[in-house]
């Protein structure tokens, strides 16, 4: 074989060849979300595998968080039904209703004949789950623990639903948003903050919570975190120990306000300085995309209380005899 057809056949080879190592690399490289091709099975978070012929077309979101990412992955047009508290965006509220997070009616939900639920861990009973997956419906569940696993969440869910592109796509954006909204530096004060859901009885959220996970991405230092659960109590005279210098309520009907009696404690350096916000409580416990919206409220509400720390009057110290 001459020179010249020796290197005939090493072009021919190499042009056939580089292509598929290309694309080993990228399915190494990212081998949880390259199956974007039907059929398709795919684990989800009960370490149950999902398989699908072909996108679905037919829908059920047992959560208001996954009808969220199905909007956000642009395939709502293939929503057939949701829950009653699934409000956003605004078009989801016109969708049929299959009862509650905590009490889908599993026979609705078969009258809709679709080809795919999905569902959470924390939410959905695992009876009325399993009823529908004994329908031969198959029901795909997820159940992230913290913001980076609602980003892996709306990836996945992009493979599945066969929008794995916009999947990563989106969770790229989101992942970028999240990191500018942090403190760009290290040594930036760390108020103490208490973040409630309930405010009579007074209920914080500790660790473990989306709420702790953004007090701490944010900057501050949540001072429920010491305590036993993921939601603990707290007397009045615990929060007057606790000192937060910020108080984050997560609104919902009930959740309002503090009670006279609880903001007339002025040793608490939150009610002596106006520093109890109300963020919106679908928004701060929802384990979707809108979490970064949450992160960056609370992230600009601590950058705030950190510019004006200059000018605010040092605390009494507790049981210093503080104006009641």
């Amino acid at each position: 074989m001459s020179g010249r057809i020796r290197i005939d056949v090493a072009r021919r080879f190499l042009a056939g060849f580089l292509p598929v190592v290309a694309l080993l690399s990228s399915a190494i490289d990212r081998p949880a979300f390259a199956a974007d091709r039907f059929p398709l099975a795919l684990t989800d978070d009960r370490g149950v595998t999902v398989r699908l012929a072909a996108p679905p077309r037919r829908i059920v979101s047992l959560a208001p968080s996954l009808t969220e990412i199905v909007f956000l992955l642009g395939r709502d047009g293939s929503l057939v039904g949701v829950t009653r508290f699934c409000n956003v965006p605004a078009a989801a509220s016109s969708l049929p209703k299959i009862g509650g997070v905590s009490d889908p009616d599993v026979e609705r939900i078969v009258a809709l004949s679709p080809d795919l639920v999905l569902c959470t861990t924390d939410g959905n009973p695992r009876d009325k789950v399993r009823a529908i997956e004994g329908m031969g419906i198959p029901c795909f569940a997820v159940a992230p623990q913290d913001l980076e696993a609602v980003f892996t969440a709306i990836e996945r869910l992009g493979v599945l639903l066969g929008a794995a592109d916009r999947g990563r796509a989106e969770a790229r954006a989101l992942r970028a948003r999240a990191r500018l909204a942090r403190p760009s530096s290290l040594d930036v004060d760390q108020p103490s903050v208490l973040f409630v859901v309930s405010t009579a009885p007074i209920i914080a959220a500790g660790v473990g919570t989306f709420m702790d996970e953004l007090v701490r991405l944010a900057g501050g230092r949540n001072v429920a975190a010491r305590l036993s659960g993921r939601y603990p109590r707290l007397s009045a005279e615990a929060l007057v120990a606790a000192r937060p210098d910020v108080i984050f309520v997560a609104g919902m009907a009930g959740v309002e306000r503090f009670p006279p009696e609880v903001t007339r404690w002025k040793e608490i350096p939150a009610f002596r300085d106006g520093a109890v916000i109300t963020l919106d409580g679908d928004l701060v416990t929802r384990p979707g995309p809108r979490l970064v919206i949450a992160l960056e409220r609370v992230s600009a509400a601590l950058a705030d209380w950190r510019a004006s720390a200059a000018s605010r009057p040092k605390a009494p110290a507790a049981g210093a005899g503080g104006k009641r």
